[in-house]
């Protein structure tokens, strides 16, 4: 029977997963492709006469197995659009052996795992096939479509990842788009270098790049033991006496004290600033927190926080834009970016863990100075609401107005018209005015999207002082706005800054930007800097954790 010699000849672990899988669906109850295809592949004599292979071809891929998820029936598509094009030619047999772009475009998948992919994931045929005697006609079409579809596989999950964004969390929006299939077999097939067109699958960005060597040098020697974490607790500081400083003072390298060990003092004060301006924290010598957090990140093995890393990097777009703007959310960071280098970054307030800032790409369109602030209907019900019925004169003391349904029409009202112990926030509108105290500041970048979040001014400036800035209702604070404003105009030949801070403090004032300004929020835990050091942040949503699950990191 022709599965038994099928089987007999790959003998591999390989092979033997496809034969539970996807060869089942072409060589089922030990038949032949052409005894199986019977009516479904039409053979003219001329054909039969012509090419054995390709009707071997032809007839395997007349074959529909009875179980195919979407992708499957996608990449098997595609294979018979690209076959049909070349008359069912074979692209890695030839003559009955593998050709050196099959045997090249093997190898590279084989090394997945340097690109923080799943080798197991990639079913290829045996290299050896062929090499002692040639593939016969039905044996050769198995091993072309199996390695078609190890190609279709890394080429889609290379690309455009793994999971599905939505999957790890409902803000996640970016969508990834998929490779087209026939263009994956089509270029890989005809490249000249046939291995550097499969790598090229994956993402082109610099900091994609950077950690995959970071992902190389992780796995260079064995992963160190890490360091008992030191527990959490109020804020560490000089002068204060604790029972962690022992343990902090071993963590930073500092010998023992005799005489109060417990002591937080200058020399544990000095070692902890020193760590902190090194960490990108605030150098103030105190460990809070967020240094503790940093400090128990240290030593440990990064190997699976960069796999997940890399993987959000195949869900941004190939093209970031040439001149575009990063926001990243756990470091707590915008950048803008021309051509590849970095031409301005401040501090942003991200939001809580309540009010999660979404994770998408846009397009900036506007700016606008000195703007209103229509109050969300859930910060209204959460926060407004209560207020107001305790307090009815919060609002024309901090400059909010009422506008509520008349005649169809939504048209300012009186505070004191509104019975506000049984209002709904679906009923009316608050908007707070233009001032020093407007939530918004001075201005305003918009992008309109389905999350109803931009950047902006805010009058709270403290909050830039902290090193975990975790503070919004979802909108992105950010801490000079009109030098980063300067820089957006300055982009195509936009107004000059001298024209922007004129029209602050006066009305609300629309000022399109000359051109759309890519913008990608994204969620970035691990990356490595211009040193070539690693650097890791607090996973402040939980999306590292998720994406490390579900890759089963």
């Amino acid at each position: 029977m022709f599965e038994k010699r099928l089987t007999a000849v790959l003998a591999g672990a390989a092979f033997l997963a496809l034969s539970a899988g996807v060869a089942n669906a072409y060589l089922p109850e030990g038949r032949t492709f052409r005894e199986r295809a019977g009516s479904v592949a039409s053979l003219t004599i001329a054909d039969v006469a012509s090419d054995p292979a390709a009707i071997a071809l032809k007839d395997a891929l007349a074959l529909a197995p009875p179980k195919e998820t979407f992708l499957q029936k996608r990449d098997r598509a595609a294979m018979a659009e690209f076959y049909s094009e070349r008359d069912y030619q074979p692209v890695w047999i030839k003559d009955g052996r593998l050709t050196p772009a099959a045997t090249a475009v093997m190898a590279r998948i084989a090394r997945a795992s340097e690109d923080g992919l799943d080798p197991a994931a990639y079913v290829l045929p045996v290299k050896t096939l062929g090499s002692s005697a040639p593939l016969g006609p039905e044996l050769a079409a198995a091993t072309e479509m199996t390695l078609d579809r190890a190609l279709l596989t890394y080429a889609r999950q290379a690309y455009a990842g793994r999971l599905d964004p939505a999957s790890i969390g409902k803000l996640i929006t970016v969508k990834p788009l998929l490779p087209d299939p026939v263009e994956v077999l089509a270029t890989v097939s005809t490249a000249s270098d046939p291995g550097a067109a499969v790598e090229s699958y994956n993402p082109p960005h610099e900091g994609y790049r950077r950690l995959k060597a970071a992902l190389a040098e992780a796995r260079q020697g064995p992963a160190a033991a890490a360091p008992a974490p030191i527990a959490e607790g109020k804020l560490l500081k000089l002068g204060v006496s604790d029972p962690r400083v022992p343990a902090l003072r071993a963590r930073l390298g500092l010998a023992p004290v005799a005489d109060k060990p417990e002591l937080y003092d200058n020399a544990l004060a000095e070692a902890v600033a020193r760590f902190q301006a090194a960490s990108g924290l605030k150098a103030d010598g105190a460990a809070g927190g967020t240094t503790i957090a940093f400090l128990n990140g240290v030593g440990k093995d990064k190997t699976a926080e960069i796999i997940a890393n890399m993987e959000r990097w195949r869900w941004l777009p190939r093209d970031l834009g040439t001149f575009h703007v990063e926001v990243n959310v756990p470091e707590f960071e915008v950048r803008v970016f021309d051509g590849g280098k970095l031409i301005h970054q401040t501090r942003v307030v991200t939001g809580k863990v309540t009010n999660q800032t979404p994770i998408f790409s846009d397009e900036m369109e506007s700016i606008v100075v000195n703007p209103s602030w229509n109050v969300p209907a859930s910060i209204t019900t959460k926060e407004m609401l209560p207020k107001l019925r305790s307090d009815p004169s919060y609002l024309s003391r901090n400059g909010y107005q009422v506008l509520a349904n008349v005649g169809g029409k939504m048209q300012p009202v009186s505070p004191g018209s509104v019975d506000w112990s049984t209002v709904s926030a679906r009923n009316i509108q608050i908007r707070q005015r233009p001032g020093d105290d407007n939530a918004l500041g001075a201005i305003k970048f918009l992008f309109p999207n389905e999350h109803s979040v931009y950047l902006h001014d805010t009058p709270s400036k403290s909050l830039f002082q902290r090193d975990s800035r975790a503070f919004s209702h979802g909108c992105v604070r950010v801490q000079n706005p009109l030098d980063f404003a300067d820089v957006l105009l300055a982009y195509e030949g936009g107004w000059t800054s001298q024209r922007l801070r004129k029209m602050v403090g006066g009305r609300e004032s629309w000022v399109n930007l000359p051109k759309k300004i890519p913008i990608h929020i994204i969620y970035f835990t691990a990356f490595v800097d211009d040193a070539g050091k690693l650097e890791t942040r607090p996973d402040i949503y939980g999306y590292n954790a998720r994406v490390e699950r579900a890759l089963g990191l």
